[in-house]
């Protein structure tokens, strides 16, 4: 008895494989359905050209030297080498045939079919050029059943989302795409259009078409072009074998693959509505743009990072796991694997899915997107780039949570609170608040909103004393720890930082003084004003108040040396309570004016941190505000200098401006 490999008896048991030409893989006897393990119809034009310049190249191999159209295909069919062009997974159960993998490629086949078939049907139109290459009825089997009157019934790749669209393309109608699907399918069929209108003229600037090139192509592409379908046999080896296919960089995401292996072995009507869920929230994140940010946009793979974060990392090694293949976690880690019932819990796994899932991918595409009243911080770190605030409130919050919306809020707002004391007083470090990020995560997870203050303020105190601002025996409160003393040297360090501190210190007053500001716009409208690449000229801008002109460096004289210390300059200009902002370009127009000349700018600004300064605030609104604002107003001194013995004076206002809206969050 001859040895028997077992590994390809393994092998032989799960797949099989049919090689076959493109005739055949379009000619079943029904249709194939795209099954759930497959995304969206996302080809390019850039895939899309390649394909039809790969099929070019092995086609013009080919020596064409006759006229009559069954002569032609005899000729393609004895002297045109084959083309392997790939493979496709299939499996059939006893209603459908359904493709695994492969559909973006047997997809765009279809649609080349689709044009083809349209210029069969013009040319069937001019009776002078019947019968001098295939009739249209010859293709019109090979893209879609049709019903008694010849109408497209089910398309031979069919997907219900797909239809309308398809159909539009049989029928040479217009169709306005929905999603990425359709507007995929109709994009990729004006780049296929566009080329065979081109390539099968027999001149350039000619409408007359070469039908014996025609005849060739459409022979070639039917009978020489070879794809191997691959039969998976068993239901069960279904979302294992796609995902082997798919795991090594082959054009799927994780979350793609992880959507096979959420789904792929569910009872069908369960399959059916999980990934009803699924497409319907691959759909709500594909319409979601974000602006003003470094992303432009997101899908499901930022949510799936943040939510196995959130959820499982404890610490940072775990948290650095998720960066990227991180579908992969889910066969490594025994919790997450207990988490998903060890993915053969059908029933527990579809609850998974159809509740936990949606709920926070639901929620991450909110706090990614959506500005509601209520919710100002998550525009505030926002507008710094400190997008971590998203990972602690997935943290934070639980499926269904009553206190969702306390936690929203409070977790931004003691986020916000945390980045801008550690900034303000020198302790803050990318690295090292990632750190800290790392922790929050662990600390957060499924607690109250009243133990997420708790946590928040106990990890602000403990950085400080970390990083030495704050002494070992300190045992008060967030609120104690702001006194002047502390304070006083805050200094401008990073532009966008500083502009953002001045930004909320006007929204603070404007809210006081019921006064409109430049600042104190919608959170769309504040977004683009705050102008945070500071290249365009609309749009926020930090102002020094000491420019460098010889009048504000006299100030920093040597008494001894009688020289400018440039030094002690630079390092005063940049105090905190020396800096203001001012709009569009109101900076460069100001330029390195004296401070007298600067004040009618300030008074004009639309800003009130300016207007206290140039005294332009009436004296009944002034009094609305608290005492160390009262009496903000700083003139000129005899050489129009901004006095630099009032320098103190302006730190000090600028403190309690800070302390007001950060002390107590």
């Amino acid at each position: 008895m001859p040895d028997v490999n077992p590994s390809q008896t393994t092998v032989q048991k799960l797949i099989t494989p049919h090689d076959q030409f493109i005739r055949a893989v379009f000619n079943t006897q029904r249709s194939y359905y795209i099954d759930i393990y497959q995304r969206e119809y996302k080809w390019k034009d850039d895939q899309v050209k390649t394909l039809l310049n790969d099929l070019e190249v092995r086609f013009e191999l080919g020596k064409r030297g006759k006229v009559a159209p069954k002569e032609i295909q005899q000729d393609v069919l004895e002297n045109f080498e084959p083309y392997f062009l790939n493979t496709y997974l299939t499996h059939t159960s006893p209603t459908a045939t359904s493709i695994v993998d492969g559909q973006q490629r047997l997809t765009t086949l279809l649609l080349m079919l689709i044009k083809l078939y349209r210029m069969l049907l013009k040319i069937e139109e001019n009776p002078e050029l019947q019968n001098k290459t295939f009739k249209p009825t010859a293709l019109s089997p090979l893209i879609f059943e049709a019903d008694d009157f010849g109408g497209a019934t089910r398309f031979k790749i069919f997907n219900a989302n797909r239809d309308a669209q398809l159909r539009a393309l049989v029928d040479g109608a217009d169709f306005n795409a929905s999603d990425e699907t359709q507007k995929r399918l109709k994009e990729n069929y004006v780049v296929i259009s566009t080329y065979f209108d081109a390539y099968f003229k027999v001149i350039a600037d000619s409408d007359e078409l070469d039908l014996p090139k025609l005849t060739y192509y459409i022979t070639y592409l039917l009978d020489r072009v070879s794809i191997v379908e691959i039969r998976i046999e068993r239901q069960d080896n279904v979302a294992m074998i796609f995902e082997v296919v798919n795991d090594r960089g082959l054009g799927l995401k994780p979350y793609e693959i992880l959507k096979g292996k959420f789904i792929g072995n569910l009872p069908q009507k369960e399959k059916e509505e999980a990934n009803a869920i699924w497409v319907k929230l691959q759909d709500l994140y594909y319409k979601t743009e974000l602006k003003n940010t470094t992303e432009s946009r997101i899908d499901l793979d930022d949510f799936f990072r943040i939510y196995f974060r959130a959820k499982f990392a404890k610490n940072e090694n775990e948290y650095v796991t998720f960066e990227r293949d991180y579908h992969y976690e889910i066969y490594r880690r025994a919790d997450l694997r207990a988490h998903f019932g060890d993915f053969r819990d059908h029933s527990a796994l579809f609850e998974r899915i159809k509740n936990e899932i949606q709920y926070f991918a639901t929620l991450y595409q909110e706090l990614r997107s959506d500005y509601q009243k209520g919710r100002p911080h998550l525009l505030y770190n926002k507008l710094q780039d400190q997008n971590q605030q998203y990972l602690l409130i997935m943290s934070a919050v639980k499926f269904n949570d009553p206190e969702r919306e306390a936690k929203i809020r409070t977790i931004s707002a003691k986020f916000d609170q945390l980045h801008v004391i550690l900034r303000v007083l020198g302790a803050y470090d990318s690295n090292s608040f990632q750190r800290v990020v790392y922790a929050l995560n662990n600390d957060l997870r499924d607690k109250s909103e009243a133990e997420c203050r708790e946590i928040f303020d106990a990890v602000i105190i403990k950085t400080l004393q970390e990083e030495e601002r704050l002494e070992e025996q300190f045992n008060g409160s967030v609120s104690d720890i702001f006194t002047y003393e502390r304070f006083k040297n805050i200094r401008n360090n990073t532009t966008n930082f500083s502009k953002y501190l001045l930004m909320r210190i006007d929204r603070w007053l404007s809210d006081l003084l019921d006064k409109p500001s430049y600042c104190d716009e919608s959170a769309i409208e504040l977004e683009d004003r705050f102008n945070r690449s500071n290249r365009r000229r609309y749009g926020m801008h930090l102002e020094h108040v000491y420019a460098h002109n010889e009048s504000n460096r006299n100030l920093f004289v040597d008494p001894v040396t009688s020289v400018v210390d440039a030094a002690l300059f630079d390092q005063t200009r940049n105090y905190l309570g020396m800096v203001l902002l001012l709009k569009d370009s109101q900076n460069i127009s100001s330029g390195n004016d004296l401070y007298k000349d600067k004040l009618d700018d300030y008074a004009m600004s639309d800003i009130i941190w300016n207007e206290l300064l140039a005294g332009k605030i009436p004296d009944v609104d002034a009094r609305k505000l608290p005492a160390p604002f009262q009496n903000a107003a700083i003139s000129h001194d005899a050489n129009g200098a901004f006095p630099r013995e009032k320098v103190e004076q302006r730190q000090k206002v600028f403190f309690e401006a800070l302390k007001a809206i950060w002390a107590q969050v």
